[in-house]
């Protein structure tokens, strides 16, 4: 059975113009998983595929492969005054479907239901695929609370949470890594120019 391995790097970006294409060329991923990216700052045409606007609240999908399968997911709940909805942005490429997910917020009250409303929408967009994945990205799980409820919903839809990686400045961690059909090889994390760590996964997936 042949082996495909897939480099995977993923990053809240903060906003932070150029960093997404500073990262890829430092890390060579294969594929990079955005959050909060500032697309027009970005000198790299194959982030195309993205959930986001002019603020930058949102998420977008980068590789070094063809994509297929684009689909864009809002989360039902507003936040900043009703103007933001968080994004999801899921493309497939070699075998595997991946999610880049930035989970609702909702400060000051953070309410662990909408973030789980959140979830649900994506794996309902999900729900004729049920093959090798990976959901990662910033959840904003504030508690254990907000983390065992979306690890719950996830694990429902076959997903294991493989890899997460500290905050700066917070004992809790907010970005995290669940996957599905695929082997989790390697894993690390780094600091960059954003308040988030970037992570870096080293995934295999038998074909």
């Amino acid at each position: 059975m042949k082996a495909i391995t897939v480099t995977v790097l993923i990053q809240n970006l903060q906003k932070i113009k150029g960093l997404a294409t500073k990262l890829i060329n430092e890390q060579n991923p294969d594929v990079m998983l955005a959050q909060e990216i500032n697309l027009n700052s970005e000198s790299d045409s194959d982030f195309h595929t993205h959930n986001t606007s002019s603020l930058g609240f949102g998420t977008a999908i980068w590789s070094k492969m063809p994509i297929t399968n684009i689909k864009l997911v809002e989360s039902p709940y507003a936040e900043f005054g009703g103007i933001i909805h968080k994004k999801t942005t899921i493309a497939s490429t070699k075998g595997i479907t991946f999610l880049s997910f930035h989970g609702y917020n909702g400060t000051p009250f953070k309410s662990v239901d909408k973030l789980v409303a959140h979830v649900q929408a994506v794996l309902l967009i999900m729900s004729t695929d049920n093959g090798p994945a990976v959901f990662a990205g910033d959840f904003n799980s504030w508690t254990q609370s907000h983390l065992d409820a979306v690890k719950n919903l996830l694990e429902g839809a076959g997903f294991a949470l493989k890899y997460s990686w500290p905050y700066p400045g917070r004992t809790f961690p907010l970005d995290h890594a669940f996957v599905r059909g695929v082997t989790l090889i390697k894993s690390k994390h780094f600091p960059s120019a954003s308040d988030h760590n970037g992570a870096l996964l080293e995934l295999e997936l038998h074909a």
